[in-house]
């Protein structure tokens, strides 16, 4: 049996990368049901737990080596590993686990890779020298392909396809745990459900009062508001301070621990999404929901074109009027919404699900090799 091991931002309560994490291991073992999953994670126990398959301390040098001997494959998987604008060390990480993989002779394939930002010279020559020694490279939008060239990865075949979250299925996600968190926080829970998913971002901060406009602004429309946080605890901080500047009362933040698996079925509840973080907005996709993108990061913008939803523009320069004006626009005409992210949804599934197909190629011509 075929074994892989799959490396990223796994086990830090990250909602975000823990779909990237299930879209991955559900569209692989829907392509090859006996494959043989395990991943390094911050949390192993929890990960093993929420996700079913082994899990290991992605800290610990010995065991990293250990499981890339055991594996036929490492899966470099999902998300934005190629960035140092956090911190320079992630760079390091990562492609440091890639160079053990490729020391000991082990196939190793970038899984729907994101890119970016990356500041430092040193940060893009040693993309250039690791990356080009990657046996298959697949990248969740066009312009991270380009931006793995621009740092000289010219090697590796690049493969445009999308987010491995993009390939979950609406029907395996449970309404039942989505119901019962949302049970007893509106008054009538009959009216329609927008969430909201914010971040910090640096120093930023003129951008809580405009979208606590759009927050008062669904309110008076009739609409239940839910704040919804994809990392806690980072999440719930900028939540609660666009909360208490609101005008009217009423809405509700979900502060309760929740997990990835919660977290989607919540959002199958609701009939709207305006969303700063990536995920809230793929898995709206995913659950043909319409939504709103709010950017900090060009990744929102690459995501929200590709989905065919509106933008409301850089955190930056967010207008309140613009907003209102754009979701005014937009919720007028949900029929339509509807019709066009269930399209872009279908057709990005198609795209998502070619990474698996090429992880599992790329694991058969090494196997036959």
């Amino acid at each position: 049996m075929s074994r892989i091991l799959i490396s990223g931002y796994y086990g830090f309560n990250n909602a975000g990368d823990d779909v990237v994490l299930y879209g991955i291991i559900s569209s692989l073992k829907r392509e090859q049901p006996n494959i043989s999953l395990a991943v390094l994670s911050n949390q192993p126990d929890r990960t093993a737990e929420l996700f079913g398959i082994e899990a290991y301390d992605r800290w610990s040098f010995g065991t990293i080596v250990r499981e890339l001997m055991r594996s036929d494959m490492l899966v470099m998987g999902g998300g934005t590993l190629m960035q140092d604008v956090t911190s320079p060390r992630s760079v390091l990480y990562y492609l440091g686990i890639v160079t053990i993989a490729k020391l000991l002779g082990k196939p190793v394939v970038f899984y729907a890779q994101g890119f970016g930002p990356i500041l430092k010279p040193l940060s893009r020559s040693m993309i250039k020298r690791v990356v080009n020694r990657v046996d298959v490279i697949t990248v969740r939008d066009y312009e991270s392909g380009e931006d793995f060239k621009s740092c000289g990865v010219v090697k590796a075949p690049i493969h445009i396809t999308a987010d491995p979250a993009l390939t979950i299925s609406p029907e395996d996600i449970s309404d039942e745990r989505g119901l019962e968190l949302l049970q007893g926080k509106f008054a009538d829970p009959a009216k329609p459900l927008v969430a909201i998913s914010v971040r910090n971002w640096k120093q930023e901060q003129a951008f809580k009062k405009v979208i606590a406009r759009a927050a008062d602004w669904f309110l008076l429309r009739g609409w239940n508001v839910l704040f919804l946080p994809m990392h806690v605890p980072s999440d719930l901080a900028p939540s609660r301070e666009i909360m208490d500047q609101m005008q009217q009362p009423g809405a509700r933040l979900l502060d309760e621990p929740v997990t990835f698996h919660d977290i989607m079925s919540v959002l199958k509840q609701c009939d709207y999404v305006v969303g700063m973080r990536l995920h809230s907005l793929i898995l709206a996709c995913m659950l043909r929901t319409p939504f709103i993108g709010i950017s900090y990061d060009p990744k929102i913008d690459r995501f929200v074109e590709r989905a065919g939803m509106p933008n409301a523009g850089h955190i930056t320069k967010l207008a309140e009027n613009s907003l209102l004006a754009l979701l005014e626009e937009r919720l007028d005409r949900m029929v339509q919404e509807i019709g066009v992210v269930t399209e872009h949804s279908r057709l990005l599934e198609i795209e998502a699900a070619k990474s698996s197909e090429l992880v599992l190629q790329a694991l058969r011509k090494n196997t036959d090799s």
